[in-house]
């Protein structure tokens, strides 16, 4: 059996850099597409229409929605870079931190759907709620989380360090 230096065990290579690589590219697309939502949320004639009494039902659950998206965005961006640090340092931390921010992501996703669709209901209006968010999560989940947890490589990197 080929012995293997420290320098060489902690090297990130191979199908970790794989999904790093789709992990930062994930969050990448998230603070992209979160500018708009981000914009319409800082627009301060909107919030004012917002908090009137007579504001339409309509209007709160659209605001109430892209707030749930924008919170998530900022989570996910934020999350991302806490983890970018964890990966940069070699941390055993790391393994155990990216699967409770990918199970977060999905919660906090799936939440804001469900809530969307109840408000979309409860005021009567057809409003279409997008899922693909929560799509995108369930599959970062589905795919990262059995690999960072069983990958031989992520634990010779990060466990093993």
């Amino acid at each position: 059996m080929p012995s293997t230096t420290r320098h060489e065990s902690l090297r990130i290579r191979g199908w970790l850099l794989l999904a790093l690589t789709c992990l930062a590219a994930w969050v990448l697309h998230t603070a992209l597409t979160m500018r708009d939502p981000l914009k319409l949320m800082l627009e301060w004639e909107l919030l004012a229409v917002f908090v009137r009494r007579e504001t339409h039902g309509w209007y709160r659950a659209v605001i109430a929605m892209v707030g749930c998206d924008v919170v998530t965005g900022a989570f996910i961006v934020a999350g991302a870079g806490w983890l970018a640090l964890l990966a940069w340092r070699r941390s055993a931390r790391f393994v155990a931190q990216v699967q409770a921010w990918l199970v977060a992501i999905v919660v906090m996703r799936t939440g804001a759907y469900l809530l969307g669709d109840y408000m979309t209901h409860a005021i009567g209006i057809d409003i279409a709620v997008p899922y693909d968010g929560v799509m995108q999560a369930v599959v970062a989940a589905a795919l990262g989380i059995p690999y960072f947890r069983s990958s031989r490589r992520v634990h010779e990197t990060f466990i093993g360090a």
